[in-house]
């Protein structure tokens, strides 16, 4: 039967379309996965269905698998007489332009901003110019280093977000602007399908290119090409402990400043009072930050190193399997039911309800979402060997969870799910309460906190993983955000513009004080006026001690003057 987007009658949705943007590596990854699992050409049997894909990174070396994978996609559309038309599954590989071509660009940019804006007027004599290019900025070629066919990254290869951020406007703003048109027809294409749809951006939080073009093609998207249509929802991946140094640096702590000033609507009211609607929050679906740290403990204990196997090449491997195994459980969940579970389920963070359900959680408007990995072929335990002693690891497993979920401790909230998905012989009742008890730490006590849970058979015996999902998440609560506030705190003040990346192009270091504003956040570049983005240091929220001590403090706060005027009842 075919639903209307909402069918009265029975509560139930129609199908969505999933679309995907993947930015960088980590972006391009998650689209491999989409491709890979088999799901979406089952969503494709629909007639008014379409698949729209589009990677953009820096070089050639992310692309060539996902090019791959997009080749056998279409062969199996063809072997299941699915129109090609269908599914749009594209990439932009962006070249290094020289220095002087960077500059050129970003001393273009308050003209590019005037004919995109009306807040901007290009017609009026160039302002003093300013830059965020470092005067002896080394551009890395975007080509990957390799042993045999494993790529180990290498700090040479790594590209700040400032830069990043300047090569996606040349591809987006200047020449013949190859990135307008990608993401023009990247809409155009949602707008061909017949369904309701929704569009994933994902990147890294960590490292610099996902992170560093996010910003503005989020906003390109959802404020302009989509205007505001369709759901789009963020996707940043959090690092673990087995990315390089470089990718879970200073860097994490600007990116989570900036998008939380996106996601706060009370921030991002200040911004676009200055700005204007361009700059308002492009993640109107919501964003999940997935951290991957427990995958990576469960995955890299996996064997002893042999002889002869250079170490840096199996902890490569180990990264490469716990990347794959994350993206492919999270795809998994979002195509499942037609898309319609992860519709509802950002509906707890009040993204995907009607305007008249939506309270804003203000500043705790992340959403977890860890695929807490439990049990893995070959580890600990083996096949044959007696259920006791699968359970008790699984049951190990669980209890790890808190250790590497990600938050800070004593966070709370009002509601969770937990989503285990297992062979029929692995879970039981017992596991399950242990689960509840463990998760149990995070909701609040009695009728205020409630975890709703769910168990699926999985086809592979050997694994074992529960999808984790927390609304009501502030950057403060996030470990992450505290360890990289740290390494942020002893770069040098003359580098840190390097890892800054959303408002540069209106001369604002956002996430360094202002000397023009006391108490307000907001560095002006050297040669910009500056601005008062009326963001003070508190609001900002630096610390826990800064915010509300749960969601339901804050929409408590929000609704204390409408609950006046609630009218008692008999």
């Amino acid at each position: 039967m075919a639903f209307s987007m909402y069918h009265s009658a029975t509560g139930k949705q129609s199908p969505h379309c999933i679309n995907i943007v993947g930015i960088g590596k980590a972006g391009a990854q998650l689209i491999d996965a989409f491709l890979r699992t088999g799901e979406i050409e089952d969503l494709l049997e629909d007639p008014r269905a379409r698949f729209t894909a589009l990677a953009v990174d820096i070089g050639e070396g992310d692309m060539r698998q996902l090019r791959q994978y997009a080749d056998s996609f279409h062969s199996r559309l063809e072997e299941r007489g699915i129109p090609a038309e269908r599914a749009q599954i594209r990439t932009v590989s962006l070249d290094v332009p020289t220095a002087d071509e960077l500059a050129e660009t970003v001393n273009r940019f308050p003209q590019f901003l005037g004919r995109e804006f009306p807040r901007f007027d290009w017609n009026e004599p160039a302002p003093e110019t300013f830059s965020w290019l470092p005067s002896t900025a080394h551009l890395p070629t975007g080509e990957k280093n390799y042993v045999a066919q494993l790529e180990v990254p290498s700090a040479d290869e790594h590209i700040p977000r400032s830069l990043a951020k300047a090569i996606y406007g040349r591809a987006y703003y200047d020449g013949d602007r190859p990135l307008y048109t990608e993401i023009r027809d990247f809409a155009d294409s949602i707008d061909k399908t017949g369904l309701p749809s929704m569009v994933l951006v994902a990147f890294g939080i960590g490292g610099g290119t996902g992170s560093g073009m996010v910003v503005d093609l989020a906003r390109h998207l959802t404020n302009g090409a989509l205007g505001r249509r369709v759901p789009v929802i963020g996707a940043g991946f959090l690092p673990c402990s087995g990315d390089p140094q470089y990718q879970r640096g200073a860097s994490v702590y600007t990116t989570l400043n900036e998008i939380d000033c996106m996601l706060d609507e009370r921030k991002n009211d200040k911004i676009t009072a200055i700005w204007g609607d361009m700059y308002k929050n492009p993640f109107n679906g919501g964003f999940l930050a997935l951290p991957q740290e427990q995958s990576w403990e469960r995955l890299f204990r996996y064997t002893t190193i042999k002889k002869g196997v250079l170490p840096e090449v199996r902890h490569q491997q180990a990264l490469h399997v716990t990347n794959k195994f994350v993206d492919d459980s999270f795809a998994r969940y979002v195509v499942h039911d037609y898309g319609r579970e992860i519709f509802r389920v950002l509906r707890a963070g009040g993204f995907t309800g009607a305007p008249h359900e939506r309270i804003s959680f203000g500043p705790r408007n992340f959403t977890i979402f860890n695929v807490a990995k439990l049990m893995h072929p070959g580890v600990e335990v083996l096949p044959g060997e007696p259920m006791s002693k699968w359970r008790a690891a699984i049951s190990d497993w669980i209890g790890y969870m808190p250790k590497w979920m990600g938050l800070r401790e004593g966070f709370k909230t009002e509601y969770m799910e937990a989503h285990t998905y297992s062979a029929r012989t692995k879970w039981n009742p017992t596991l399950q309460r242990t689960l509840e008890e463990t998760l149990g730490q995070y909701l609040l006590p009695g009728e205020d906190g409630f975890l709703r849970t769910s168990d699926h058979e999985f086809f592979d015996e050997l694994t074992l993983y529960t999808n984790i999902i927390i609304p009501g998440v502030a950057k403060a609560d996030l470990t992450a955000f505290a360890e990289a506030k740290k390494l942020y705190d002893a770069v040098p003040t003359a580098e840190r513009i390097e890892l800054s990346s959303w408002l540069l192009e209106l001369g604002i270091v956002l996430s360094e004080p202002s000397d023009q504003f006391e108490g307000i956040m907001g560095q002006a570049l050297p040669g910009s006026p500056g601005w008062n983005t009326h963001l003070t240091l508190e609001e900002f929220g630096n610390a826990d001690a800064d915010l509300p001590a749960t969601a339901v403090d804050y929409t408590t706060e929000v609704m204390t003057e409408v609950v006046k005027t609630v009218v008692p009842t008999p």
